[in-house]
């Protein structure tokens, strides 16, 4: 493709992805058309590695594990779209719908789809199938009406737009075994160990300038980042101790989201109960976890108090914890030297998380506590606590918080007040409320909030926006291939 060509095209996607007004275009042009400047390339293949394998491209498909839920997180919105989406400041923002309306009830709702939608394999998406699609997925019926959808609940559903922005209730053509997605990009082979997706041509919000995706899965990490080094990969995941590096590494870039994961310390049924309350306040007040962010997470995350990050909930910075070197001691000389001693189980094989649990027993060691970290395949007797990380959905709060527990393990659910539940779309002061007495007995203590973070190879080029959204999705469809730097 020439020059003058791809700058066409490039010119055109821009229009119709911002809506450009016609002196913004000129000017854009001029800027274009300086010489020397970057000017927006299609063509390519973009490398990406993961350490986790995505196992099933079905979006209504449960994950079998964290690593595969993060996978899916990651991969599967490049391919399927949902009628609506979150973003990262707590709104829902049109997707596949250009509009929606509700009853006062909110039990009868109409989603207008967009005009004129293709989908993977030509055909043109209409209201019949999206509402044949969510038929049966929830407690509701959906039927077409025209040009829109018309979806039914059973009950009063306030918070149905934030249940549609899942990825389960993604749009998809089933065409015998395969998946017929809307996204940006299509599927062009699942192998093992392997994907390759290629530009979806009529995507409704133009094409991606790459021609194609290749994702290598369940590589470790130290070989992606051999690998970004070394010029044979454009995109991975990095940890906090890593993104100084390459961000002064031979034009390599790495670009963060929000902080979207919580890790916490989750105690056991043996140190759970109200007599064992004053060791769990002894080394929750231990924890130095501004220490903690500055050191082990190189200034990459934050000290968290609660569950829910500020982005999401509002109040996290309201929330204190009772922490100093000076508590901790002081409890702990209130307990029986016999009972001092923690066994602590690193859940994930995460070096972070290792690293943040070794820092940990640093801080219960000089309160006084006696902290064994041991990893997750550890043939130890059962653990008197576990380091758990738990992503943090873009949702609303009281659904995520939801989630978080979920994520956090059986122990966790159970630290729910039996008396409190909360109504959908709970109204943000009660969501406040019943994470405060989740967090009372200090059976789950947070410990940090920490972002996710990408580095990008030097010929990967940004035409518009991010390559990760403040919520941690990524968007592959505005990277483009550069001249590799010397």
């Amino acid at each position: 493709m020439t020059r003058s060509k791809s700058m066409s095209r490039a010119i055109g996607k821009v229009t119709r992805r911002c809506r450009l007004f016609p002196a913004a275009i000129a000017v854009l042009l001029i800027l274009c058309s300086v010489r020397g400047g970057a000017r927006p390339q299609y063509g390519g293949t973009l490398r990406l590695e993961l350490s986790s394998t995505l196992r099933t491209l079905d979006p209504a498909a449960g994950s079998v594990d964290a690593a595969d839920a993060a996978a899916r997180a990651r991969l599967l919105p490049l391919m399927f779209e949902t009628l609506v989406a979150a973003d990262g400041e707590g709104r829902i923002v049109p997707r596949l719908a250009a509009s929606w309306e509700h009853d006062a009830r909110s039990i009868r709702w109409r989603f207008r789809l967009r005009r004129a939608i293709a989908m993977h394999d030509g055909s043109r998406l209409d209201a019949a199938q999206a509402a044949a699609v969510l038929r049966g997925q929830g407690p509701w019926n959906a039927a077409a009406d025209g040009d829109a959808i018309v979806i039914d609940c059973e009950r009063e559903a306030p918070d149905l737009l934030w249940e549609l922005a899942a990825m389960r209730h993604a749009i998809v053509g089933r065409r015998g075994p395969n998946l017929v997605g809307t996204g940006p990009f299509r599927v062009d082979r699942l192998e093992s160990g392997s994907l390759v997706l290629r530009a979806h041509e009529d995507y409704w919000k133009g094409r991606p300038f790459v021609d194609a995706v290749q994702v290598s899965m369940g590589r470790a990490p130290a070989d992606q980042v051999a690998s970004l080094e070394t010029g044979r990969t454009d995109f991975i995941v990095v940890e906090p101790p890593d993104a100084a590096r390459h961000s002064s590494s031979r034009g390599t870039r790495v670009a963060a989201s929000l902080p979207v994961d919580l890790i916490a310390l989750v105690f056991e049924e043996q140190r759970a109960a109200p007599s064992a309350l004053p060791l769990r306040r002894a080394l929750a007040a231990a924890i130095d976890r501004s220490a903690l962010c500055s050191v082990v997470l190189q200034r990459r995350g934050q000290p968290a108090a609660g569950l829910l990050p500020d982005w999401l909930s509002g109040y996290a910075s309201v929330m204190t914890v009772d922490a100093g070197h000076s508590r901790a001691k002081a409890l702990v000389a209130a307990i029986p030297p016999a009972q001092r001693a923690l066994a602590l189980r690193v859940d994930s094989t995460s070096p972070i998380d290792r690293a943040v649990a070794e820092r940990i027993a640093v801080d219960a060691r000089e309160a006084g506590l006696t902290v064994r970290v041991d990893p997750a395949d550890a043939l130890s007797p059962r653990p008197d606590l576990r380091l758990v990380r738990a992503a943090v959905e873009p949702t609303s709060p009281d659904r995520a918080l939801a989630a978080i527990l979920s994520a956090l393990g059986p122990r966790a659910a159970r630290v729910l007040p039996a008396d409190t539940t909360l109504p959908p779309a709970a109204p943000l002061e009660a969501v406040y409320r019943l994470e405060r007495a989740i967090l009372e007995p200090q059976i789950v203590v947070p410990v940090v909030h920490v972002p996710e973070l990408v580095a990008l190879a030097a010929r990967v080029q940004i035409w518009n926006g991010r390559p990760i959204s403040p919520a941690g999705a990524w968007d592959l469809a505005d990277l483009w291939i550069g001249a590799d730097r010397p």
